[in-house]
């Protein structure tokens, strides 16, 4: 069997709101990939990661942030590339980091990620999932958004 080659990585867009006084940074996935039926990635999971901001901006500190880049590089090492999900959104800002991500099988994909992390220390992470195979949540956001 031969690997499929890699698709290029989808731009980013990428827009600035505010919330209670603090500017949030979002970095949202442009459109849904056009190779993938959104019924096969039915389960939304937010991914919460609270830190307490070390100056007046609401944003993470530079240790914070580190560790917050090296999770999200795992994510995509384990849901993205082996197929299990696609991250459509990230919020920083307001002391909370949320990344939000479509999952084949949200209990196999949370799974997986235990297992990944099993030997790293204590994340500051809460997950929450719902079903939303038509992608409601993102689509609805994106129109926010786009309008």
């Amino acid at each position: 069997m031969t690997e499929q080659p890699h698709e290029p990585e989808q731009e980013w867009l990428t827009a600035t709101a505010m919330e209670d006084e603090y500017s949030v940074l979002f970095r949202l996935l442009p459109e849904i990939p056009q190779d993938i039926s959104t019924a096969d990635f039915p389960a939304r999971v937010e991914i919460i990661w609270s830190y307490t901001s070390p100056n007046a901006t609401g944003m993470p500190g530079p240790e914070d942030q580190q560790q917050m880049n090296q999770f999200e590089e795992q994510l995509v090492e384990i849901w993205l590339k082996t197929g299990l999900g696609h991250l459509t959104m990230l919020i920083t800002g307001n002391q909370i980091c949320e990344w939000q991500w479509y999952l084949r099988d949200a209990e196999l994909a949370l799974q997986v990620l235990n297992e990944a992390l099993a030997d790293a220390a204590p994340l500051p992470i809460e997950f929450h999932t719902e079903a939303d195979p038509d992608w409601y949540a993102y689509s609805n956001f994106m129109e926010q958004v786009t309008a």
